[in-house]
């Protein structure tokens, strides 16, 4: 008898430090509107970040003075992905928009600072 309590001991508490894992990966931030300010190839980037709820609502570019082609191909790409992903870290830059990828995401992970709670 003991034998079957055993492994089902470990695999329960298996799980549950996944579980934990998972949650404790999970980031809150505080609601609100935060702005973050980087580089981009051809200059400053400024970007709004709005949580609501805790969560990563929307991210909108507001400034920038990259080229408008490039400029496109990032928001269109980055910023949902940011959303979606719930953080800054972790994306790829759009291919040929390195640089202007590369402004975006670090004005949006210096807003995100800004919301940690």
């Amino acid at each position: 008898m003991m034998k079957k309590f055993v492994p089902s001991l470990v695999a329960t508490a298996a799980l549950l430090f996944v579980a934990s894992a998972g949650v404790q990966a999970a980031q809150t931030y505080k609601d609100g509107t935060y702005t973050g300010k980087a580089q981009g190839k051809e200059g400053e980037i400024e970007v709004s970040v709005k949580v609501s709820a805790g969560k990563i609502a929307n991210v909108e570019v507001v400034k920038h003075e990259d080229t408008e082609a490039l400029m496109l191909g990032v928001i269109d790409n980055i910023v949902p992905e940011i959303v979606e992903k719930q953080t800054a870290d972790g994306i790829d830059a759009v291919t040929g928009a390195t640089m202007s990828s590369t402004g975006v995401l670090e004005a949006a992970k210096q807003a995100l600072a800004q919301a940690k709670s």
